[in-house]
This record gives C-alpha cells, structure tokens and sequence, in this order.
C-alpha cells in the first residue's frame, strides 16, 4: 500500500514538473518573442527621422480630402474651420464630404456652409457603410493626391502643407501619419490614451523597419491612380471597418511604395470614447478584422501581442494550484512593463502624451485582461459601428 500511494505521489510530482516546464518555456518562447518585435519597433521608430514643414512645394499637387460621415452634426462646423485655415493653396484642393445616410441635420448645415467655402463637395452615399461611402468619394475625388480623415478630428494648420511637401519630395504610393488623442476625462481617459498610443507607436516603429502592419484611416495619404490599380483586390470586405489598414495590406501585396511620415505638423487629433462599454465595442470591432488579415506581418504581430496579454492575464489563475507559479509569471510581468514602458517613453512627448509612473503601472495591471476580453468579444460578438451590426 505504501508503495502505491509512494507511485500515485511521485506520478503527480512528475505531471507537476513537466507542467511546470513547459509553462515555464512557454513563458519564455511568448516574453522572448514580445521583447525583440517591440524592440525591433523601437528601433523603427528611432530610424525615422522627424520631419519639419519647410513651407516651401518642389511642385504642385492637387489633394482631395476624403471624408466619409455619419451623424456628426455637432463635429462639422469645427471640421470645416480647421480645414479652411489649412496653409495650403485652395487652388490645388477640394473636400469631399459623403454622407452614409445620416438621421440628423449635418448635411443641412454642411449645405450652408458650402456657400463660404468654394472648395467643399458634398455627396451622398449611394451604399451603406463607411467603406461603400469613402469609395464613392475617391470615385468621385478629383485630385492626384488622397487624404483621408474623419469628421470627428482636428488638425493644424499645417497638416496638409506638409502631406503635401512629403508627397512631392518622396513619391510614395502611400502615407501612413500619426493620429494623437486627446486625454478625455479621469481614469479612463487616460487609459485609452495610453493605449493608443502604444497603437501608434507599432504603426509607426513597423514602418520605420520597412514592414508596415497597420494604419489609421484618420489620417492617410494615398495616390488614387495607386488605389485605382489596387481597389479590387482589397481584402476584408465582409468587415465594418478595416479600410485603412486593408488598403494597407493591399498596397504592400502590390509592392508600391509605404511610408510613415513623422511629423508633429501632419498629425491629426481624435477623441476617446467616453464610456467604457463604447471604449470595449471599439477595440472588439478594431481587433475583430485581424481575423481577415492577409499580411503575415500583420497577423503574426497581431497573434504575438494577443497571446502574450492573454497568457499574463491567465497565468496568475495557475497559482491556485501551485503558489510557486508566481515564480514564473512575475519576471515575465515585470520584463513586459519594462519593455512597455520604454516604448511609451519613447514616443510620449512626440504625441503629447502625460504617463506618469504610479498610472502607467495600474494601466499594465489592467492592459493584459484587458486584451483578452478585447480579444474574445471581437470572436464571440459582431461587430458595430454607428447603430449598424457587421455580418
């Protein structure tokens, strides 16, 4: 008997190490991984060399701004007053305005507002959706040069002065360009800063290692002969969202020319969500069109960053079995918030962004399950966007 019990002992003890083992080179596979791609974006980011509006053109180019709406009544006005103190000649630019069947008075105000501003064209959206509405306005755009944005964002006065001085120096098919946002109220708006802007820190630091994954459609440059050649092959269809970063991916399969323009004077400005179940439907519809993605760089990036918070997030649970498990997850929690932070660090005062250290150390807390609930609802949910549901 004794020898039995002394065999079912050492039976657990074995099943136990073995667990133990390869959590631990889980661990250190998922932690390894995470360091070196982030690092590799540090470094991308450091390589791209800021840029300063010389306020002079090597040339002309006609832009189209591109700005499909829906129900932004209350953003409109100020959107165009930004527009018409741009420093750029109105004579090589138009605004295409397209309205996705808004409920509200916007295109009224918009047409009173045409009287003032010689520039402004306002369409209606003949399909349903953000998607169907930008491709009706570049349809219908007249200029070399494509920018799109969102009648929700500010910019400088600035902003397309240096598109433009960007376009003509380097001849890319395609723009990427920094989007900001603003703090927004207490904890949560700080949190959604934070975490966007380590969003565009991998936007950006994976451009500046020539393997752009992502962009934001609220500031991005694209030549339309360029897009012309490429529309019909543009994945993810069946999403609400994803016209930025499928164009993306559409252009690199075609191999034409991406870029990342870091530029304070270039940046747009957005909003955050000012509710947290606003705040989740957003990244569940964000992280949702991953599963549509063609690029492997996107994906595998994608994947890396998912597994590693949902494993961070998970991990702690194991210490109900075994209190030695901290021993695993706390150097891998740590050696994360280390590489996180020196990240942050490094692009904070470009995006005007406050961290302060006692925050962002409630925000690593909070970001690995936050990731993981982020990622299965984006699974388990359909996505939306505006009152509408995605398939």
């Amino acid at each position: 008997m004794k020898k039995y019990t002394g065999g079912i002992v050492l039976n657990m003890a074995t099943r136990f190490c073995i667990m133990m083992m390869w959590i631990s080179f889980f661990t250190i596979f998922l932690i390894g991984g995470y360091v070196t791609l982030l690092s590799w974006f540090l470094k991308g980011w450091n390589h791209l060399s800021e840029i300063n509006t010389k306020h002079r053109l090597p040339g002309r180019v006609f832009i189209s701004v591109v700005i499909p709406f829906r129900n932004e009544e209350s953003n409109l006005e100020y959107l165009m007053e930004s527009l018409s103190r741009q420093r750029f000649s109105s004579h090589h630019l138009e605004v295409v305005l397209i309205d996705d069947h808004s409920t509200d008075q916007g295109v009224l105000r918009l047409r009173e507002l045409q009287q003032n501003y010689h520039w402004l064209r306002i369409e209606m959206s003949q399909g349903h959706g953000k998607k169907a509405a930008l491709r009706q306005g570049i349809s219908a755009a007249t200029g070399e040069l494509i920018v799109a944005t969102d009648a929700d964002c500010h910019f400088g006065k600035d902003w397309l002065q240096t598109v433009a001085e960007t376009y003509l120096e380097q001849n890319p098919d395609m723009i990427i360009m920094p989007v900001g946002m603003e703090e927004g109220r207490g904890f949560l708006g700080s949190f959604q800063q934070n975490d966007y802007l380590a969003l565009q820190m991998v936007t950006a630091g994976a451009a500046g290692v020539n393997v752009p994954v992502i962009g934001s459609g609220a500031n991005l440059a694209f030549k339309k002969k360029s897009y012309l050649e490429t529309c019909k092959k543009i994945p993810g269809g069946q999403y609400l969202s994803g016209d930025d970063v499928f164009l993306l991916h559409a252009f690199k399969a075609e191999g034409f020319k991406v870029i990342y323009l870091k530029s304070a004077q270039a940046m747009v400005r957005t909003h955050p969500a000012e509710t947290v179940k606003n705040f989740l439907l957003q990244r569940m519809r964000w992280g949702g069109k991953s599963k549509g993605y063609t690029d492997s760089w996107a994906k595998s990036t994608a994947l890396l960053i998912f597994l590693t918070n949902s494993f961070l997030s998970l991990l702690p649970f194991f210490m109900l079995m075994d209190y030695k498990i901290i021993l695993i997850w706390l150097p891998a929690f740590i050696t994360k918030v280390v590489i996180d932070r020196v990240l942050i660090n490094a692009g904070k005062d470009f995006f005007a962004v406050s961290s302060g250290l006692i925050r962002f150390l409630a925000f690593s807390v909070l970001y690995p399950p936050y990731i993981l609930i982020a990622g299965l609802g984006s699974i388990l949910f359909r996505e939306r966007w505006k009152d509408r549901k995605g398939r």
